[in-house]
């Protein structure tokens, strides 16, 4: 049984385009399109929209008539002289119908429930798919983050065999002392263990990505001059255009966020459970009717041998236990009101941290490359005045610190901005480029 969700992803995989298989390089487009083929808690909410499905079926049937077909037969024992088996043999059958004409609205109540059910079923698959979706991108930007990482930490670790290179020279020389030479040593020791970290950290992300597409292929490196658009926009905005782009955000969520769309769906149940045991105070009115033949080796076929045609009104009179079970359906409804408010609070607090994240990590982005120029001029021109013996080997070191610190600071903020758009998305219930263009308005 195929549900809507599954037309959706169906479509999102023909849309990544027939050549993604076409080299080891692991697009975006690939890895959520492998993620969501095998992602098991997607396959269990389409399940449990198929289910929800079969439920809405199965009430649909209980307002057509019940129908019934019984057969019996029977032989006895000769009693007299003379007669055979054949002589007692009996034969009967037996047709009956009965439909309720009147259930005071119940079980139309119940078949709106289902099918609010099936829609309740439907989001939270939609909401699975979303989480694929981010989990996945998460995954494939740590996988780049820890990357570049280690790229940097090669580079630290050049720069520190460099420096230690120099001061050795110079020791041989005559011109420093061995504490300076000790000193390089120590910090190339040491960065060589940061590289030791961050070839693990990369290992251990390469690894949550391969556990979640299934495949171990290099992901392809993001071009961040496409977000140069978006994050000039987000720097450079005022409190006013802030509080504009968050109030946007939120009613977004509002119409696209699975979660409230369940909540929603389920303060309508809880209403229309309200109605269902309302229609314990009304009568139930029933028809039936039977219908007989049989056959004797004495009378022969008889094809009216019984039946009959009957009406049936059930009249509750325990109000008290009817009045009890719509108050408690009340407190039900009251409290399903009150989740939904509460989780139309707590997302609008998500989205909004979300967004101040999103800005300070694209105005981070913007410090962290303006600092990294500066320290690697600054760096160039120490490691020239210490070869020249005008820079002392701590004047040099700080130099290569402030050159590692500003670099792992451009890293940390990239990525953390593309973690800040995927987070926004899963909030505004969106996927695709829908959010970036929205953003970029």
């Amino acid at each position: 049984m195929k549900s809507r969700l599954a037309i959706i992803i169906l479509a999102f995989c023909a849309f990544t385009g027939a050549n993604l298989y076409a080299s080891d390089i692991l697009t975006l487009a690939k890895a959520s399109e492998l993620a969501l083929a095998r992602s098991k808690t997607l396959q269990q909410a389409l399940l449990s929209v198929d289910s929800s499905l079969i439920a809405e079926k199965a009430q649909g049937y209980e307002t057509l008539p019940q129908a019934s077909l019984s057969l019996g037969g029977g032989l006895s024992y000769p009693t007299s002289s003379g007669a055979t088996v054949a002589d007692s043999t009996s034969l009967s059958a037996s047709l009956s119908l009965s439909q309720t004409i009147y259930d005071g609205g119940k079980n139309a109540v119940l078949a709106a429930i289902d099918k609010l059910a099936t829609k309740s079923a439907r989001e939270e698959a939609r909401a699975a798919y979303l989480d694929v979706i981010e989990s996945t991108e998460k995954a494939y930007y740590a996988v780049l983050e820890a990357q570049a990482g280690m790229e940097a930490a090669e580079s630290d670790l050049v720069a520190a065999k460099a420096h230690q290179s120099i001061a050795q020279a110079k020791f041989d020389a005559g011109m420093v002392i061995k504490a300076a030479v000790i000193e390089a040593q120590a910090e190339t020791a040491a960065k060589e263990t940061s590289l030791s970290q961050a070839t693990k950290t990369l290992a251990v992300a390469k690894a949550k990505l391969k556990s979640i597409t299934g495949v171990g292929a290099q992901p392809q490196a993001v071009d961040f001059l496409a977000y140069g658009t978006l994050m000039t926009t987000l720097m450079t905005q005022g409190d006013q255009a802030t509080d504009s782009m968050i109030a946007k955000l939120n009613a977004t969520a509002l119409s696209n966020n699975p979660a409230i769309a369940v909540s929603t769906i389920a303060v309508a149940q809880a209403e229309s459970e309200i109605a269902a045991a309302r229609t314990a105070y009304l009568p139930t009115v029933s028809a039936a009717w039977s219908h007989e033949a049989s056959y004797t080796a004495v009378g022969g076929v008889d094809l009216a041998s019984g039946g009959g045609f009957s009406i049936t009104v059930s009249v509750p009179l325990d109000f008290c236990a009817t009045k009890n079970a719509v108050e408690a359906k009340g407190v039900e409804a009251q409290k399903a009101a009150l989740s939904k408010d509460i989780g139309v609070d707590n997302l609008s607090l998500e989205i909004q941290s979300a967004a101040y994240d999103l800005i300070s990590a694209a105005r981070s982005v913007s410090s962290s490359q303006k600092a990294l120029e500066y320290a690697e001029s600054s760096y160039s021109v120490e490691l020239e005045r210490y070869k020249l013996s005008k820079a002392s080997s701590s004047e040099l070191s700080d130099a290569e610190a402030l050159v590692s610190s500003s670099r792992s600071a451009l890293i940390s903020a990239r990525y953390a901005f593309l973690s800040g758009i995927s987070t926004l998305k899963n909030l505004a219930g969106l996927d695709g480029d829908s959010l970036l263009l929205a953003l970029s308005r």
